[in-house]
């Protein structure tokens, strides 16, 4: 009996173990299966085990690649609000700030751009892929060619992942400006002032645009090496490019509202001259030094840049001022010297002022005795104005969408 006993206890002692161990295994693969599909949504297995394979590689190669999630769903009902559905899925699955959902319903297909990616495509360029994706037969084509058609499509715009944490210096002197004694000085108060102010200041500088223009190559610079204080990437970056003589502003996060176009135009006319007279280093230290001055002003202002954002002068206000003090000072004068006519009494008829016969008109004609013509220079661009067109009004900030699809503030011209 107790042979009996013992030999039952061991066989549910090996059983238990069995279990025990199988859990982990059948869990680890649950798990592994979930991560797989990350990018298709197929609750209903309407797709193959081979086309969802094919799917979600493509569009790990695109995140991995480009930094954009490329989300495939799929289901046999149909979608009343795709909107939401789209919206739902980028909520739910997105690892990055950038998405595009490409949804199948029995009726009908639907793109949807959520955000990031929002400004990185066009409504055009969406329906065009849509149009293409739909020729495709069968649910898991479309898919797919919805994916390689967007991947293709970022890399076309040059979009890149945007790393999470800084990977470079805040200084980068590619053009070789600098000594290494004004290298080490400048990074050591660029870094001082961002660590003090919880906002990047960097300077870079190169040799070459690579064919892109100054505004792109600076946002770019921004966004592809993870410049950016805090959650929200705040900072502010300057671009000098020896090859064709141009600098750019390019800001970010807080560092737009901080940095308006007209603080944009003040700092640069400051730190402009020591450019084009050559001084690198000395031009880089008061940027930089105008940067800092410029947080603290708004920081200290409650958010807003009174030092710079005046209100444009009023040259129809002061004329009107001036107008209105000569009318009034006009009126006292003559008023004060008709009081002294007290001699001279009003008279109906001029008769008492001409002597009869005197004035005996035979001939009259007109005579042209000479012209004028006035000529204006027209005002010509000064080498510290921008190039771009961007209207520079105290306290407003304009804003561009650099090829990441993110929004940035800046400004740009010739030294």
């Amino acid at each position: 009996m107790k042979k009996k006993i013992s030999a039952f206890c061991a066989v549910l002692v090996v059983f238990m173990l069995i279990v025990t161990c199988a859990v982990p295994v059948y869990a680890s693969e649950a798990n592994d299966s979930e991560a797989e599909y990350h990018h298709v949504l197929d609750a209903e297995g309407l797709l193959s085990e081979e086309n969802s394979q094919k799917i979600e590689e493509a569009a790990k190669a695109v995140l991995e690649k480009n930094g954009v999630d490329l989300f495939a769903y799929v289901t046999g009902k149909q979608l009343k609000k795709p909107d939401e559905t789209g919206s739902s899925v980028y909520s739910a699955n997105a690892g990055t700030d950038a998405s595009v959902v490409m949804m199948i319903d029995k009726k009908g297909a639907y793109i949807r751009a959520y955000g990031r990616a929002e400004n990185i495509f066009t409504e055009d360029e969406l329906k065009e892929v849509l149009k293409q994706a739909k020729k495709q037969e069968g649910s898991a084509a479309k898919l797919l060619q919805f994916v390689n058609l967007t991947g293709d499509l970022l890399t076309e715009k040059g979009v890149l992942p945007i790393p999470e944490g800084r990977q470079l210096p805040r200084l980068v002197d590619d053009a070789g400006l600098l000594s290494l004694d004004e290298r080490y000085s400048l990074v050591s108060k660029l870094d001082s002032i961002s660590k003090n102010r919880q906002l990047d200041v960097v300077v870079v500088t190169n040799n070459s645009l690579g064919g892109k223009s100054v505004e792109a190559y600076a946002d770019d610079f921004f966004d592809y090496n993870g410049y950016g204080y805090g959650e929200n990437d705040d900072g502010i970056l300057l671009l000098l490019s020896m090859d064709t003589r141009e600098w750019a502003l390019s800001t970010y996060g807080s560092a737009i509202s901080i940095f308006t176009d007209s603080v944009q135009d003040d700092i640069s006319d400051r730190f402009l001259s020591y450019l084009s007279d050559g001084n690198y280093y000395g031009g880089f230290m008061r940027f930089a030094e105008l940067c800092d001055s410029q947080i603290e002003e708004y920081n200290e202002s409650g958010g807003y840049s009174s030092h710079y954002d005046k209100e444009p002068f009023s040259w129809f206000m002061a004329l009107g001022v001036s107008a209105l003090v000569g009318m009034v000072a006009g009126l006292i004068v003559a008023l004060t010297l008709k009081s002294q006519l007290t001699s001279v009494k009003p008279q109906a008829m001029a008769t008492a002022y001409a002597k009869q016969g005197s004035l005996n008109i035979t001939e009259r004609t007109d005579l042209f005795l000479y012209h004028n013509i006035t000529r204006v220079a027209k005002p010509k661009e000064t080498s510290g104005s921008s190039s771009g067109s961007r209207s520079h009004s105290g306290g407003h900030s304009s804003t561009h969408h650099s090829s990441s699809g993110r929004s940035h503030g800046g400004s740009h011209g010739h030294f």
